[in-house]
């Protein structure tokens, strides 16, 4: 074990004093709070000076130009400065690193994500801040965790506790992130992650409200939501459905076609000329799309054409709905190219964007077909970004108050949630009706449950050590004394150094027990064979597990460095297991 500094030291005396062991985690989650919350005022000053300077400095007709400055800069930076974490992208690979990695993420970042990102939408890339707070959210709670000396329970709920606090002050929306961190990155619900959640993500939001003021995304008067709608709100939840495949197979086509382009300078030049070539035609592409949202959302859908060649054409009912269509469809594949092609960021943002679009041109479309006095814009944009988000994120719980918080928009609780249940339920069903005709193996959050639990049994705990190694150069009659005083069916060989040279099972020795004459002749050296797989003393329970199964065995060697620890077995793994499923408090 690594020895303690003297801040650790301080920290476990504090935490020895308390008579409460649930203090330190609601302190250790004010702390992370505050500290996302300020990676989130960071990373939205950055997008703010860049998008200010890049245009004011930018020639108009060089608009187009811009995403690709954005990209060259953003792709030197990964292949150079951040090369080694440049792979890390948000949900995905946080939920990785606690499952496979022990809840623990590199320093760098913290601050290498809304760097990139910063630069990447400040310069038009068409895409979100989210993946770059979240995946700072997360490495703060993983280092705070790591600096204090803490465990791998405390240290996952530290993430959770950033992912919360991030999402928070990014949108102002302290519930939607305490959902959201306990939908997509938290294992399950347990009483005891409320207190915590819900600080970091309430200290968050208020240290990014009292520097940054108090902000909404969207601030709209709603009327009030009449049930006779409830057909139209069904109907835009298959919409939302369709919307969300549309964009999910954008994505992984966008992602495919990069990826056959090897050199990332190359990559970016392709993918920077085609995103500033579509903001061209459609300006309302550049950035993360809250602008044009806001616009909609205040009757000016004329400001969306200024600058663009459509801006040339009569204005009409339908050149307004086809730029619209278009805007809904671009939207999308600008986000694809901006992600797969040396941008940086996320599809959270995007999924809200489009789904916005979406809603207001369902809206356009049924006031055409329906001319009713009734409708409001606001809350068919509102309920779309919903439908869209909850498929495409996997969130609806999240979706629901998400939405419902950066718009202000209580009174359609009941529509959220109706939407929701729509599109996520036709999203399961057609995914299960795939699956069955596929028959992949699947590892939802029940398998994601078990990893977890596995990963908090410590593979130290566990092992079984022996003090009776057998050497190399040991004679046949000695491995028989140690198989006679041993309760196991296989045994260590070591050097001099006490490193691991193979291991001797008793199917190795059966054949040559007859013959005597062999007992003084023959070496362990010459019986022993290689192990067919170790495990290191700090390896994820989980992935011993694994191992075990894999190689169908009951017990491993365990080697730190090469030097022999002792041996693992399977049932004891699996008996402690057990035992922690039967907690009460099974995480944290």
């Amino acid at each position: 074990m690594s020895r303690l500094n003297r801040y650790q030291l301080a920290f476990f005396k504090w935490r020895r004093r308390q008579s409460n062991n649930r203090i330190m985690p609601f302190v250790l989650s004010v702390v992370v709070g505050l500290v996302v919350g300020l990676a989130a005022i960071l990373i939205k000053t950055i997008i703010f000076y860049i998008e200010q300077y890049a245009v004011y400095f930018a020639p108009q007709l060089l608009y187009f130009l811009l995403p690709l400055v954005g990209f060259l800069i953003v792709t030197i930076l990964n292949h150079s400065v951040f090369r080694k974490i440049a792979y890390f992208s948000g949900t995905r690979h946080v939920i990785e690193s606690i499952e496979k990695n022990a809840s623990i993420i590199k320093f760098r970042l913290i601050y290498s994500k809304f760097i990139t990102t910063g630069l990447t939408i400040g310069f038009g890339g068409s895409s979100g801040v989210e993946a770059a707070i979240i995946t700072s959210g997360a490495a703060v709670g993983s280092n705070v965790g790591r600096f204090l000396g803490l465990g791998y329970r405390l240290r996952t709920l530290l993430i959770g506790c950033g992912v919360a606090a991030g999402i928070s002050a990014v949108y102002n929306a302290p519930m939607g992130g305490f959902i959201f961190a306990l939908e997509t990155i938290l294992p399950e619900f347990t009483p005891t992650l409320l207190i915590p959640l819900l600080v970091a993500a309430a200290a968050g939001k208020i240290l990014f409200e009292f520097i940054m003021g108090q902000h909404l995304r969207f601030e709209v008067p709603l009327t009030d939501f009449a049930y006779e709608q409830i057909p139209l709100v069904v109907l835009l939840g298959v919409l939302g459905m369709l919307m969300s495949g549309y964009l999910l197979k954008t994505y992984s086509y966008c992602a495919l076609y990069f990826s056959r382009i090897k050199s990332p300078y190359l990559r970016a030049l392709v993918g920077g000329l085609a995103l500033g070539s579509i903001i061209f035609i459609l300006p309302p592409m550049y950035g993360e799309g809250y602008v044009s949202i806001n616009a909609l959302l205040n009757s000016e859908e004329q400001s969306l054409l200024v600058n663009s060649p459509f801006a040339a054409l009569p204005r009409t009912v339908w050149l307004n709905l086809i730029f619209i269509l278009l805007v809904t469809m671009v939207k999308p594949i600008s986000t694809g190219i901006c992600v797969n092609s040396g941008g940086e960021g996320g599809y959270f943002a995007p999924s809200l964007i489009t789904g916005g679009f979406m809603g207001f041109l369902y809206y356009k479309l049924v006031m055409l077909a329906f001319p009713l006095a009734d409708l409001n814009p606001a809350t068919f944009m509102f309920l779309g970004m919903a439908s869209v988000f909850a498929c495409v994120m996997n969130a609806p719980v999240t979706a629901i108050f998400l939405v419902a918080e950066i718009t202000q928009s209580y009174q359609l609780f009941v529509p959220l949630m109706l939407v929701c249940a729509v599109s996520y339920f036709l999203k399961y069903y057609v995914e299960n009706l795939r699956r069955s005709v596929e028959q992949p193996k699947g590892q939802g959050k029940a398998f994601r449950v078990d990893r977890i639990l596995l990963n908090q049994l410590s593979i130290k705990q566990l092992v079984e050590e022996d003090d009776t190694p057998v050497r190399e150069e040991a004679t046949f009659r000695t491995v028989l004394e140690n198989f006679s005083t041993s309760q196991k069916d296989v045994l260590q060989v070591l050097d001099t150094q006490g490193n691991l040279k193979g291991v001797i099972t008793l199917n190795d020795i059966r054949k040559e027990l007859s013959d005597i004459s062999n007992y003084d002749t023959k070496f362990a050296k010459d019986l022993m064979q290689p192990p067919s797989v170790t495990v290191d003393i700090e390896e994820p329970a989980a992935d011993v597990l694994d191992k075990f199964d894999k190689y169908k065995l009951w017990s491993l060697p365990v080697v730190r460095h090469g030097k022999f620890k002792g041996f693992v077995s399977k049932s004891r793994l699996l008996t402690q297991y057990r035992n922690e499923l039967t907690r009460v408090n099974r995480f944290f």
